[in-house]
């Protein structure tokens, strides 16, 4: 499961990679209208949410409930989008590189045990395992690359 989970994070990162090679400058900085935010503030968010998922999971392992809300963590995100609009290509892909390398060792440490341990997700409202959680980190990138995507092709 653990070496399931950070193939599938590797390999969403990779398509996340591969779209910021192949996006135009010109559309880089434009913006994607399913999100209301620009093509490099979505392309961030995805290495961000690295980050932010390995904290929760974190927290999970130390038996502590993610407080987080659907409402609280999308006005970090609004934050984010604002601070990270006008990102670069190159920071862009190096925080992707980065934040997916580091979450993919950790997932692949993982014990069984460790993955059976669970706590309240305040986000999904419910208790929730950390090996339900870890498919998310592809998952949420997936997501996002879609409506980039999407967004060159309108």
């Amino acid at each position: 499961m653990q070496d399931d989970a950070a193939r599938d994070l590797e390999e969403a990162a990779a398509a996340v990679a591969q779209f910021i090679d192949a996006c135009p400058d010109a559309a880089w900085h434009g913006r994607v209208e399913t999100e209301a935010k620009t093509v490099a503030a979505i392309a961030y968010h995805c290495a961000l949410g690295n980050d932010v998922a390995l904290g929760w999971i974190c927290q999970l392992l130390a038996r502590r409930p993610v407080y987080e809300t659907a409402e609280t963590h999308d006005a970090f995100n609004i934050v984010e989008a604002v601070r990270n609009a006008g990102a670069t290509k190159v920071e862009v892909s190096e925080a992707l590189r980065r934040t997916t390398e580091r979450s993919a060792n950790f997932l692949r440490q993982l014990t069984d045990e460790e993955l059976d341990r669970s706590g309240m997700f305040g986000i999904a409202g419910r208790e929730m395992t950390v090996g339900r959680f870890i498919a998310n980190f592809g998952r949420h990138m997936r997501a996002h690359l879609e409506s980039l995507e999407q967004a060159l092709h309108d």
